[in-house]
This record gives structure tokens, sequence and C-alpha cells, in this order.
């Protein structure tokens, strides 16, 4: 079965949510769950319940006719040609309806569809060390599986040298 967001991955996701009488089906591959806000981890599936259902409730919107026949949001009624012609979207539901042709005028206008936004200087150090921890902690269930425990110990140290460094900047805040 296909994934039912990008119609090109095999589906590894099978999602089910009952909402009264109706349910919905979603199927989705692990690219596309990730965006959804779905991961799976070493034994357990992590998921923001928030965006799950959101995911499954736009893809029902997006089941009843495909996007590329779509004419107008039918959320907000917005057509392609308006957020073409304004440069708005009506809603957070016409990204959705409108994803191809969104993704394809940002890659056009931008270079790139996606937004890396700006930082005050204070919160840029404080993100590099949290992408630190993160890419440390990778090393270290890398090294751990590898049974290299000096090299784990030294990553462990640093993991939580970092730690405290970000804890300290968060309470002088």
């Amino acid at each position: 079965m296909l994934c039912e967001i990008c119609q090109a991955k095999e589906a590894v996701f099978h999602l089910r949510q009952v909402i009264g009488k109706e349910e919905i089906e979603l199927h989705l591959c692990e690219s596309c769950a990730k965006l959804k806000g779905i991961e799976k981890s070493e034994q357990r599936l992590d998921f923001l319940i928030s965006q799950l259902l959101t995911g499954m409730v736009d893809s029902k919107i997006l089941r009843k006719k495909p996007t590329f026949e779509l004419e107008k949001c039918p959320h907000c009624g917005q057509s392609l040609q308006a957020i073409k012609k304004h440069g708005m979207l009506g809603c957070s539901q016409c990204y959705l309806v409108f994803q191809k042709a969104v993704r394809e005028y940002l890659k056009r206008l931008y270079g790139r569809v996606t937004h890396k936004g700006k930082l005050p200087a204070k919160l840029k150090s404080l993100k590099a060390s949290l992408q630190d921890i993160n890419s440390l902690k990778e090393e270290l269930k890398q090294a751990l599986e590898a049974e290299d425990y000096e090299l784990a110990a030294s990553l462990r140290d640093r993991i939580n040298e970092i730690s405290a460094r970000v804890d300290k900047h968060e309470a002088g805040n």
C-alpha cells in the first residue's frame, strides 16, 4: 500500500482514528510520518498527538478530491488563483490542499521550501548546544553498540558538560 500523502513510498505506519461513528484510516511512509510528528524509536512509537490527529483530519480532507483537482480549499473557500495573486494562504488547510503548488511557488521564489528563521544571538548558542547534545547522544549510542566504553564515557562526560551549560543558561533567563 502506498503512502496517502506522497503517493510514492510504501506505507509503514497504519493509523486508525474513530470520531463518533466515523472512522478515519491513514497510511503513511516513514518520511511523511516524521513530518506529521510520528517517529519510531527502538521499541516504541513516539508521536505528538496534536500533529497526529491534525494529520488524520487533513488526510480526510485531501481524500475527498485529489489535490490537483481542487479549485478551492474546502475549509476556507480560498482558491489557488487567489493565493497566487495575493501571495497569502487563506488558512492552515490551504497549505495541505494546495501543497504541491505552494511548494513549487516557494521553491521558485526563494530557492528552497524550508524556512530557517532567525534567532536572537543568545538563542543561537543554545540551539547549537542542543544540536551538539543530540549528535553526541547518537555517537554515544553507536559507541555503546560497538562496546567502545572508553569513547562512550568520554561522550557521556561531554554531554553532561554541555547539558550543564544549557541548564545554567536556562536558569539565567
